[in-house]
């Protein structure tokens, strides 16, 4: 079975932009833990209870932004829609700010994770942008 160059791009835009969504959603699966005090503690040697608590207000809306717009912009990739660049742009600037909210934080702090992540997603953002360009997106035909 052959693989053509386009289904091949798209597959990878969705992987790239599943790992944004994957990411938050695992941040936002722990605050939902902590904040039902669910959290087995005990099992990991992550204080997620003093993590959450050191968050700001605007951190965490920043946070659910970031969230809610990587959700919405995997989703919206999947169903092959053009505004998917718009929605990961948008969580690409949210988890920015939200990862430059997150220095001088005593449980956290700037690790290389972050750096890793800013990569991915700046690399997903424009691949969302090349198969947007090449007509991947919405059905159309794409150009020769």
């Amino acid at each position: 079975m052959k693989l053509s160059r386009d289904v091949a791009l798209y597959w990878a835009t969705v992987l790239l932009c599943g790992y944004g969504a994957f990411t938050y959603g695992r941040w936002g699966v722990l605050e939902l833990l902590v904040r039902t005090g669910t959290w087995p503690s005990d099992r990991f040697s992550f204080d997620a209870y003093g993590y959450v608590a050191s968050m700001s207000v605007l951190q965490e809306a920043v946070f659910l932004i970031a969230l809610f717009a990587a959700l919405v912009a995997w989703v919206m990739l999947l169903m092959r829609s053009r505004w998917s660049a718009f929605a990961y742009g948008a969580f690409f600037f949210a988890s920015m700010v939200d990862w430059l909210l997150l220095v001088g934080n005593p449980f956290i702090g700037m690790e290389m994770n972050g750096y890793f992540g800013i990569t991915v997603n700046l690399i997903a953002l424009s691949a969302i942008i090349l198969i947007t360009s090449m007509g991947l997106l919405n059905g159309r035909p794409a150009r020769r």
